[in-house]
């Protein structure tokens, strides 16, 4: 049986290398990414490697939550079980900024979004035999804090740096406590850090200065290879709610292992959306 996996942020970077590698080993992927001309572009790539790749696209901006709803519909009505669902898409903005739904935009993004996302999504991947979900953090969650009046109010960072180290913690926090309400279910939940990769998610960092800010980084290959490996694996049934480095389980943060901080972010999350 085919494997079906849903990837946000799928047609470029690290996301892409995710599709063009379930497609080329015969699962069926469903790329959800904002940009649907870079889409059907990746897309296109792929299928010229792989003619027979089975892949498809759908709209999905993580910043409009009404749309992620709709996205998600869609996906469930293509798709009732979901063997892998990757949380990836992510940005990094050098200015601290808001979404227009009033949230700043990395936190709003990379965690409500994902947030919202998964809660609709999470009936179809309980329905596969053994739904995996995998999330992509980073290890500069550790410069994060989960500061309820910064989600409204960007100011409060020090820096983007900042705001984007509380989202990475945020995705951490919520990989941890989906995996213990998922307990006992065959449903496995992971994050992992995919390292310094050379990806579109430094296209704010002015041009003459990127070659040397991407110039010794991991090319977007290397920096999938983790996802791969939680996503297909067979000696990681049953792991859950971990932290991945290189392939290698990691602490993370003292912040990021307290399980009140994880369900302090779960009840915010569940209470935003309520009064939305």
């Amino acid at each position: 049986m085919n494997r079906k996996i849903l990837i946000t942020g799928g047609n470029s970077g690290i996301g892409y290398e995710m599709a063009l590698a379930f497609a080329a080993q015969g699962d069926e992927v469903l790329i959800a990414a904002r940009d649907q001309a870079k889409s059907a572009a990746a897309i296109a790539r792929i299928r010229a490697l792989h003619p027979q790749a089975q892949i498809e696209a759908l709209s999905l901006d993580l910043g409009d939550w009404p749309g992620v709803d709709r996205c998600a519909e869609a996906v469930l009505q293509r798709w009732p079980r979901i063997d892998v669902l990757m949380l990836n898409a992510g940005l990094y903005t050098m200015k601290l900024s808001r979404l227009a739904n009033g949230y700043e935009t990395m936190m709003g993004t990379m965690h409500f979004g994902h947030f919202r996302l998964a809660q609709r999504l999470l009936p179809a991947v309980q329905a596969a035999e053994q739904g995996r979900i995998v999330v992509t953090s980073s290890m500069i969650h550790q410069l994060g804090r989960i500061d309820e009046a910064s989600f409204t109010d960007p100011g409060r960072h020090k820096s983007g740096l900042h705001a984007y180290g509380q989202a990475k913690l945020a995705n951490l926090l919520f990989t941890r406590e989906l995996a213990r309400r998922l307990q006992g279910s065959a449903v496995t939940v992971n994050a992992f850090h995919p390292g310094a990769v050379a990806t579109d998610i430094y296209r704010q960092v002015p041009a003459v200065l990127r070659p040397l800010v991407t110039r010794f980084m991991l090319s977007p290959r290397q920096g999938a290879d983790t996802a791969i490996w939680l996503a297909t694996a067979p000696e990681l049934v049953g792991t859950s709610g971990e932290y991945f480095i290189k392939r290698q389980r990691k602490a993370g943060s003292a912040l990021s292992r307290k399980p009140e901080e994880a369900a302090r972010l779960w009840a915010l999350s569940e209470r935003l959306f309520a009064e939305s």
